[in-house]
């Protein structure tokens, strides 16, 4: 055992729930009568011919008076836990708390039998030669002391190890609930230069557009500062991805065309901020080399094996060099495994009929309850 604290240990006492007071005291008195039914079959195995209601009363006395010294027994095991104090203070708390219940229990025992005795009639009590019963007493009160301290050391230890453990899971949720905020990013720098330039120009050639325009990137802003945590519904998603389209479209203009398909029922899950707006940010990056092509884009939400699957197909280059995205993509794929593990999932590659598809995938229960 070796000394580990830095600082003295403060003083800790048992916090008494009811519930375990009771079902301390009925596995003892349980065990005291268990013990009174031995002890009537060995004197009569004997010969010897006694109350049956003695050995209970012996019995369910030393049982009581146990049950009402648990609390010291704990307050040893909370203030002396094994390998977390000096061996001087373990066992020396110890010994002084073995010596005070074996003390503590004799004397209780004592004075309660006397009192029954007078109470039933049966006359004084004999305790026998106290030289020889009350070290025998000890022996026996050494192994329950031991015993039940043991038990308290183990609980103790299981309590701190769940604290400990519950520590660490707050811990990482609140790690994972940060990274999960950087990994939501606000709105694209890129982004506001082009939807500036775009309102710029739009403000000499239609005013109502321009001024409609303004009205979608304020609440566009509105949802990039807004705390509202790492995720949010598919309908919030949709409705976001709207005022994004809107720039995007006065952006390019004929060269944008833009499908969309969101299958009923699966507005309220949950999925992460500007996942769709990046997906579609991704398909319009990689094709801005390619001026007066005009650039048709899908963006599809259904429920398939129990998944919800948003995906953002284009036909356009497709993923050059084998490129699997870039960094918003990648922020993506890590946010969708810290919110479900291997259950979320982000893939990006060339779509069938040419061009790229991103798919993203995510269980369908999480949804706002």
């Amino acid at each position: 055992m070796h000394p580990t604290p830095t600082a003295p240990t403060p003083w800790r006492w048992p916090v008494l729930r009811l519930r375990w007071v009771l079902v301390a005291l009925g596995l003892l008195l349980a065990n005291g009568l268990w013990r009174a039914l031995t002890v009537n079959l060995d004197f009569r195995a004997s010969g010897f011919h006694a109350r049956f209601g003695e050995p209970l009363v012996w019995e369910l006395t030393s049982a009581v008076m146990v049950w009402s010294l648990l609390p010291l027994i704990q307050t040893v095991a909370l203030n002396a836990p094994w390998k977390a104090v000096r061996f001087t203070r373990f066992l020396g708390l110890h010994l002084a708390g073995c010596a005070l219940f074996w003390g503590l229990h004799v004397a209780g025992m004592w004075i309660l039998r006397i009192w029954i005795y007078r109470a039933a009639g049966w006359g004084p009590y004999d305790y026998g030669q106290t030289v020889y019963r009350v070290p025998m007493e000890g022996l026996k009160d050494v192994l329950s002391f031991a015993g039940l301290a043991l038990l308290f050391h183990l609980l103790e230890a299981r309590r701190a190890r769940q604290a400990r453990e519950l520590a660490a899971a707050r811990l990482e949720a609140e790690l994972r609930e940060a990274r999960l905020q950087a990994l939501s990013a606000q709105l694209d720098p890129h982004f506001l230069f082009n939807a500036l330039n775009t309102l710029s120009a739009l403000m000499y050639e239609d005013l109502p557009k321009a001024d409609r325009l303004i009205t979608a990137l304020g609440q566009m802003l509105r949802d990039g500062l807004q705390a509202e945590g790492p995720t949010w519904t598919l309908d919030r998603e949709w409705e976001h991805l709207q005022h994004y389209l809107a720039f995007a479209e006065a952006r390019f203009g004929d060269r944008l065309q833009v499908e969309q398909s969101l299958e009923p029922g699966l507005g309220r899950v949950l999925v992460p901020r500007f996942s769709l707006q990046r997906l579609v940010e991704n398909a319009l990056k990689h094709n801005e080399a390619t001026p007066g092509r005009v650039l048709r884009v899908r963006v599809e939400a259904r429920a398939e094996a129990g998944l919800a699957h948003l995906s953002v197909t284009d036909d356009g280059v497709g993923f050059l060099n084998g490129s699997s995205g870039g960094l918003g993509l990648d922020n993506l794929r890590r946010s969708l495994a810290l919110l479900h593990g291997d259950r979320g999932a982000l893939i990006a590659g060339d779509a069938p009929e040419g061009g790229a598809q991103v798919s993203l995938s995510l269980p369908l229960e999480a949804a706002r309850g």
